[in-house]
């Protein structure tokens, strides 16, 4: 549910009248009939939109497809009026995924313990109030007139507090609503729904920033927030096993990171997605620097996120012929290979046509990264380790997007992208030989 996501990563509302004035069963209480087949937790075929036979599923669906979409066009709208307050510093504008990202690393593992040790529900109604209200803040502060870049950054890396409550909540409760078998159909539609906002939140922000203004589009943001509330507030959850464990928060805590000590499949597939995400940060953080005006980055953006959703919708038929880990070797080398091209063109629809491949690529590897933690990661402590799999990922994310402002700032943006593209190929060589875990290997197996 990455915002994104995801696993991701980056992993409803009730209907109409009151259960006081009516005597209609709500189709949001946690049952095993919400699921699909749930006595074998076997899809009913291969499709990935089977799963939104589910009611529960499908309104939490939705009501992130809502959010994902507020989130991206704040994102953009950022990156965007950093660049125009700061003049166009590549430094000040690639930390500007710092701030959505460090908050995330920083907190996304105590995140975790939480969706471990409390109950999940009230967790992912907490995150989301406090999103919406660190978007509406950042929007009136902007309306009032306020340019000032490092309130900008505060406000963004408020917001990114509440995302790393949020994700590794949501991505613990989606076995437990389409049950283990299915979870690999569910990450693929999480990854619609985060990439979708991908391609259509860049787009509406490039276009209505002139239009609007940013701060009407931050605002957009919160007001995403407002059907997922309704959904998760209507939401009879039963509490599950993981929720009322009992260990203290510190000793959960410690639980979570020796699973990760003891794991090595979860440790490789913690390494091989670090190093791709510092390397991939360097298009949220420069893709700024070399789209000359707010609407052509928006809809060159939004080609990265449809090429995602190319990704989603064609993994399942590609994971019947190909094993994970050749999936994973092709996509990395179109992956660098789009980087070094995006160093070679000035042209916004050949960027945008390269942004395409790039998305598919991402999409496999980070399907491959989060389709194994589920695997490999069993329900007492899938939110800890969740949480500690995307910190992994999103410290490359905030760590790298500096690196390349830096390495741009020194050189040029485009250089950075070239040197990007040969770094990818590097640490292939030094990792591809780490096997990812396969569907049939579990979490019963996954120490080693």
């Amino acid at each position: 549910m990455n915002r994104h996501p995801v696993v991701g990563p980056q992993m409803p509302i009730g209907g109409p009248g009151l259960t006081r004035f009516c005597a209609i069963p709500n189709p949001f209480e946690a049952k095993a009939s919400n699921r699909v087949n749930a006595d074998t937790d076997t899809p009913p075929d291969t499709s990935i939109w089977s799963l939104l036979r589910i009611p529960l599923f499908r309104w939490i669906w939705i009501g992130i497809c809502l959010s994902n979409l507020g989130y991206w066009m704040q994102t953009i709208t950022a990156a965007w009026l950093m660049k125009d307050w700061t003049n166009g510093d590549p430094i000040l504008v690639s930390l500007v995924q710092t701030a959505y990202f460090l908050p995330t690393v920083l907190l996304i593992v105590a995140a975790g313990t939480l969706a471990d040790t409390f109950d999940r529900r009230r967790l992912l109604i907490f995150a989301n109030i406090w999103m919406m209200v660190a978007a509406a803040l950042l929007a009136v502060l902007i309306f009032m007139g306020n340019k000032d870049p490092v309130m900008l950054l505060a406000l963004s890396g408020l917001l990114a507090v509440g995302f790393a409550l949020n994700q590794p909540t949501q991505s613990a409760v989606v076995p437990e609503i389409v049950g283990q078998k299915n979870v690999p159909y569910a990450v693929s539609l999480y990854s619609v729904a985060n990439n979708g906002a991908r391609v259509l939140g860049p787009g509406i922000a490039g276009v209505l920033i002139p239009i609007v203004g940013g701060a009407a589009l931050i605002g957009m943001n919160a007001a995403t927030y407002v059907f997922l509330l309704a959904v998760l507030i209507w939401w009879r959850r039963t509490p599950q096993a993981a929720d009322t464990s009992g260990e203290s928060f510190l000793s959960a805590m410690g639980t979570g990171f020796r699973f990760v000590r003891q794991s090595d499949r979860l440790r490789t597939v913690m390494l091989r997605g670090g190093l791709f995400f510092a390397v991939t940060s360097i298009i949220i953080a420069m893709m700024p620097m070399l789209v000359p005006n707010s609407a052509d980055y928006g809809l060159v953006f939004g080609c990265f996120g449809m090429g995602a959703i190319t990704g989603a919708l064609n993994y399942g038929r590609l994971s019947i012929r190909y094993s994970r880990n050749s999936i994973v070797l092709g996509a990395i080398i179109i992956h660098a290979v789009m980087l070094v091209l995006l160093s070679a063109t000035t042209n916004s629809y050949a960027m945008g046509a390269i942004l395409l491949c790039a998305g598919t690529a991402w999409f496999f590897v980070m399907s491959a990264l989060q389709i194994s933690a589920q695997l490999i990661l069993p329900n007492e402590v899938r939110g800890r380790g969740i949480a500690i799999l995307n910190m992994t990922l999103m410290a490359g994310y905030a760590l790298g997007s500096p690196v390349w402002g830096t390495v741009a700032a020194f050189t040029t943006p485009r250089t950075s992208m070239l040197i990007a593209g040969c770094l990818s190929l590097i640490f292939l060589a030094l990792t591809y030989r780490m096997p990812f875990p396969q569907d049939s290997e579990t979490a019963a197996g996954a120490q080693s």
